[in-house]
């Protein structure tokens, strides 16, 4: 309880003489009271002003506290920011790397069947006869169902019996009995065919150079020689003459006799 000054005696007045002596006593009487009672008040007022001073103090240091602890927890929310973003972008970075891994997939199963048709021995051929314009461009064939047409395969669609005209591209569909086709190349003769032969590949290629003569096949002789063995030894021949004109002497040198 704060500390308290108990009210002074009423003091002397020359306006009441007959009062004044006993009220003077009184007064005077209470001033060692008084003063001591403002002198604990005054140390009781001290303290709480030294007490408000510190606790100004400790609240200024609690409010740099509060500001710190707000600026990291604003540097902490940020740095959470950045990492949800990180993490975003590895999540589409990952579901972008799925995607490709399944397409990947699905190329490869492709192939697969491929090959197993192949090594099946499944017919990679069919005849249309629906009436295409040969240029570059899609072009949509009816075909014989099915075939063993998958996206990604190289289409070659000659026309019937004229291997001059020609549409070369790659598969973009095959369902049923249609056949869809991404054409790139086409051959220098064009013109509207009604009648197509379509398989897996590309152009033909140009017929090559003719092997040289088999080994140990002499140069050619005049008509009417034969070609004769002259020893055990593969591929060892001669020509020689026909047998009416042969010497019975070369014939058993050779063994013929």
């Amino acid at each position: 309880m704060p500390a308290q000054i108990t009210a002074l005696p009423t003091p002397p007045s020359t306006n009441d003489p007959a009062n004044f002596n006993t009220r003077a006593d009184a007064f005077l009487g209470q001033m060692p009271t008084f003063v001591t009672e403002t002198n604990a008040l005054s140390t009781e007022v001290n303290g709480i002003a030294v007490q408000v001073i510190a606790d100004k103090s400790a609240a200024a240091t609690s409010a740099a506290t509060a500001t710190n602890k707000a600026s990291q927890a604003a540097d902490q929310v940020g740095l959470a920011a950045a990492q949800v973003t990180l993490a975003t972008g590895q999540v589409t970075l990952a579901a972008a790397q799925a995607g490709i891994a399944t397409s990947k997939a699905s190329e490869a199963a492709a192939t697969l069947v491929q090959v197993r048709n192949v090594a099946s021995g499944v017919s990679f051929s069919t005849k249309s006869l629906t009436s295409n314009a040969i240029a570059v461009g899609t072009k949509t064939w009816t075909v014989d169902a099915g075939e063993s047409f998958a996206e990604g395969m190289p289409i070659y669609a000659v026309a019937h019996g004229d291997p001059t005209r020609f549409m070369v591209g790659v598969c973009t569909g095959y369902a049923g009995t249609t056949l869809t086709v991404a054409v790139t190349q086409i051959s220098a003769a064009g013109g509207t065919i009604s009648n197509w032969d379509i398989s897996i590949g590309g152009v033909p290629g140009v017929q090559g150079i003719p092997g040289a003569p088999g080994i140990g096949t002499p140069a050619g002789a005049p008509e009417g020689r034969l070609l004769i063995k002259k020893s055990s030894s593969d591929y060892d021949f001669e020509w020689g003459v026909q047998a009416a004109e042969v010497p019975v002497a070369f014939l058993m040198k050779h063994g013929v006799l």
